[in-house]
């Protein structure tokens, strides 16, 4: 499940030995031999691995990454202090990403057996991966870090009203690309505060006149106090999109099925987002057509009984069906979730895109009608009758993640 998301990243592989002959031999760069030939940007680095970094992975994963299972083994075990840095950097796929420390594969995780790291531990890893980027910078002859994420920017949020409506209560913020060699093209979507972090609807890449392509959108909060904090569950990782024009159809600007829940985001007005890549630029023609957005269903016949049922029907506590707005009636409800498609396996891949895996309390198609979400028109009574139907979703759910 681990992936890559560098696009130019460079790694020091050579041995403290080489590194002085070379710096020796080409450079001339000596510290004074006090950090044994190292810039001083790698001696802080090597000092925030052994004191920092090294002593919480090998408290907190290398119980299963030091090699008990193949494929995920990049804490090298037994080695010198050096030698697990060395693994852990050079590691395919990477799980550090000098680009963009925040969004490296060992913060964010992604699908995960283990708890999540603490936050005295992120802060710990998150700094090392910063020396490391400072001094990888440091060296002559590298190119460098190419940092592939927006700047960071504050979103404005939906207080109630419909998205982009006149009173100014509910506005679409617009994210330009241009900066990272996406011309014309945006992300947009609405934001609204949540008691536990940030909601995201109508989240969508607005192509410009020459098109967009990208890959692997990583949101990270930047709070106001404290470290920066990714999106814990890495949701966006498989996503590839590549819209030719600004012609393309609503539904296949949607990023993820159009809504996200970060949890542990912060959302007050003087926090900050930004979003980083794996890869962006203009559109790609020989790339093909873009591929599906989200999920698509795999058993659509244990959708078309209880879920469907709970869609189509007015639950109690909820005062109407789903499908009275969302079938049509309503263009804004519809171009969020739309349930009046021409059969259940478009209606179910609809409502899918919006259904989190790995953490389904969290999906927006369930936070949409929460108790106390002033910022959807309907929403349910009370908590009881909330749980009671969103059950009705489990076994549907459960049905999809076993599928091969």
């Amino acid at each position: 499940m681990l992936d890559t998301l560098v696009r130019h990243l460079y790694m020091v592989r050579l041995t403290a030995a080489a590194c002085l002959l070379l710096m020796v031999g080409c450079t001339g760069l000596i510290d004074g031999g006090d950090n044994g030939g190292l810039t001083p940007e790698e001696a802080k680095a090597r000092a925030a691995w052994v004191q920092q970094a090294l002593p919480r992975l090998n408290a907190a994963c290398s119980s299963c990454h030091g090699g008990a299972r193949e494929m995920i083994n990049f804490i090298q075990q037994p080695a010198t202090d050096n030698e697990i840095r060395e693994t852990l950097l050079a590691y395919q796929p990477a799980v550090v990403n000098l680009d963009a420390p925040s969004s490296s594969r060992l913060l964010t995780k992604g699908l995960h057996e283990g708890p999540p790291l603490s936050t005295d531990d992120a802060s710990a890893l998150l700094d090392w991966i910063q020396k490391e980027r400072d001094a990888a910078q440091s060296l002559p002859e590298g190119p460098g870090i190419v940092v592939v994420e927006t700047a960071q920017f504050n979103p404005q949020y939906c207080s109630g009203g419909l998205p982009g409506n006149p009173e100014g209560t509910c506005p679409i913020n617009f994210v330009t690309l241009d900066s990272l060699g996406a011309t014309g093209a945006k992300i947009s979507f609405v934001a609204q505060a949540l008691g536990s972090g940030l909601y995201l609807t109508n989240l969508k890449l607005v192509p410009g006149t020459s098109g967009v392509f990208l890959k692997h959108p990583l949101f990270v909060s930047y709070p106001a106090t404290g470290t920066p904090v990714p999106d814990s569950i890495d949701r966006f990782f498989n996503i590839t999109m590549n819209l030719k024009d600004d012609q393309v159809a609503i539904e296949a600007q949607q990023i993820g099925g159009g809504t996200a829940a970060f949890v542990g985001f912060g959302a007050g007005p003087a926090d900050k987002l930004a979003i980083h890549f794996k890869e962006i630029g203009l559109f790609k023609p020989d790339d093909g057509p873009p591929p599906p957005a989200g999920n698509i269903c795999k058993v659509v016949g244990q959708w078309a009984t209880q879920p469907k049922t709970n869609l189509t029907t007015t639950p109690g506590g909820l005062g109407q069906s789903c499908l009275s707005c969302h079938g049509g009636q309503n263009n804004n409800a519809t171009s969020a979730l739309a349930m009046n498609l021409a059969d259940d396996q478009s209606n179910c891949n609809q409502f899918l895109q919006r259904i989190n895996k790995q953490d389904r309390n969290n999906s927006g198609s369930f936070l949409a009608v929460a108790p106390g979400n002033n910022n959807h028109p309907v929403r349910f009574a009370t908590q009881a009758q909330f749980d009671a139907w969103k059950a009705g979703f489990n076994g549907w759910i459960d049905a999809e993640v076993a599928a091969p």
